[in-house]
């Protein structure tokens, strides 16, 4: 019976593949944190303060482009394989728009981006010119994310996986190549190198899939599909609650800027290393999301139910795995990201805050993917909102500037905020799980 059917197998098979591109895409910013820690430690707070406004449009941007990983996968959910090809080719396009339009915004802020909220001078105006390379990436970056995502909704996720880990390479090669010399800025053009390859190599694969002609890569005449207003309906919603939340962790290093430098390079290594057992989670959210708009292409609401609620336990495991190991490893983890002695025993009594962090954050990840497969967007927005965008930076500021609690502050401020997140969209998808979805 379908009601039965076990979706741990199918998950996994797409999750493994998503989840080491994910660690890719944040396996770059680890090799850029590390070398500029190891040959340029003076200017961890540079590339930090230089990534917090990158990340708010970036991963607004990577939000717009959901949509293409949900319609692909819809479409073929309703047997329309060649509708998924449209759909890649509308968000190519969306990526294109909004990468431009991204890159021109962060130009035309500059140096007041930081100083508008209080970031002195001493800081603002080296940081500055890393932010302003790194806009550069961004359109390259989302080329390729509109790429993964097709062939993620297609079951084909270890074409990106492959080449995301040859882009890193790459950037390996680069930073231990201008870093030396350049520092910061070195490692952020190492950046946009490495997504020149990626962005390039991943569509000319894409390109030449051996059934391309199947799900309409190549041959496009009288195929249909989900149109741009489609898209922007699931993109837009996680669009802007990806970017609150983007924006929220931004305001957290703005409030660790405000502290001290020491406290900046701290708060931007641990929250370095969440992210990187964040992208497990994302890769079971992507699996999750894919198979839940499977199931609700078919119209089948209680196989959607069981795959979201497959997804949701199986994140919970890994975290808890994830969580003990950064536990046990705390020390040497905090020796691998910088030579700075007191950093890296700061780093590492940190970690179990970070450990605590992990579960409800992905949590909260996965279920809102489900319920965005389900054709749910603005819930999770408004719930991302509420809990990253209203309560986690006031009670950051509150308690790493007004308790005195600094780093601890702010990863605490992560926690809670988490906690409500994840208990709120769990408490969604259970009401909606079994039930008949509304057209899309």
């Amino acid at each position: 019976m379908a009601a039965t059917r076990s979706f741990v197998a199918p998950l996994l098979r797409i999750a493994g593949p998503v989840a080491l591109a994910r660690l890719g895409i944040i396996g770059m910013a680890l090799v850029d944190v590390i070398v500029v820690g190891q040959l340029a430690p003076d200017e961890l707070p540079h590339q930090a303060l230089g990534w917090a406004p990158t990340a708010v449009f970036l991963v607004a941007a990577i939000g717009l482009l959901q949509g293409v990983q949900v319609l692909a996968a819809r479409s073929i959910g309703e047997g329309n394989k060649q509708g998924a090809g449209v759909v890649l080719r509308r968000g190519l396009i969306l990526a294109l728009v909004a990468g431009v339009l991204s890159a021109a915004l962060m130009w035309l802020g500059g140096e007041r981006l930081f100083t508008f909220f209080g970031i002195g001078e001493t800081l603002a105006g080296p940081s500055t010119p890393v932010m302003l390379v790194l806009a550069f990436s961004i359109p390259l970056h989302l080329l390729y994310i509109a790429g993964t995502y097709f062939l993620e909704a297609i079951k084909k996720p270890g074409v990106s996986t492959v080449v995301m880990w040859l882009a890193n390479a790459v950037n390996l090669g680069l930073n231990l190549l201008w870093v030396p010399e350049h520092g910061a800025i070195g490692s952020a053009w190492a950046t946009v190198g490495a997504r020149v390859f990626l962005a390039g190599v991943l569509l000319i694969c894409i390109y030449f899939l051996r059934d391309g002609v199947t799900f309409g890569v190549r041959k496009s005449k009288g195929a249909h599909g989900h149109g741009y207003g489609a898209l922007l309906a699931v993109g837009a919603a996680a669009a802007v609650s990806q970017a609150v939340e983007a924006g929220a962790f931004s305001a957290m290093t703005v409030i660790a800027g405000r502290i001290s430098a020491d406290v900046v390079a701290a708060y931007q290594i641990l929250l370095n290393l969440m992210a990187f057992v964040f992208m497990i989670a994302l890769g079971l959210a992507a699996a999750t999301a894919v198979l839940v708009s499977e199931a609700t292409g078919r119209q089948a609401p209680h196989d959607a139910a069981r795959a979201g609620w497959t997804g949701i336990w199986l994140n919970a495991i890994g975290m808890v795995i994830a969580a003990i190991a950064i536990f046990v490893f705390a020390h040497p983890i905090g020796r691998a990201y910088t030579a700075d002695a007191d950093l890296a025993a700061l780093i590492a009594s940190l970690m179990w805050v970070c450990a605590l962090v992990l579960t409800p954050d992905g949590t909260q990840v996965v279920t809102a993917s489900a319920l965005r497969a389900r054709s749910d967007n603005w819930f999770p927005t408004f719930s991302h909102i509420l809990a990253y965008a209203v309560v986690m930076p006031v009670l950051g500021y509150w308690l790493a500037e007004h308790q005195d609690m600094g780093v601890a502050g702010l990863l605490f401020a992560i926690f809670w905020s988490s906690v409500l997140s994840a208990g709120v969209l769990l408490l969604r998808w259970w009401a909606i799980a079994g039930k008949q979805p509304k057209a899309a």
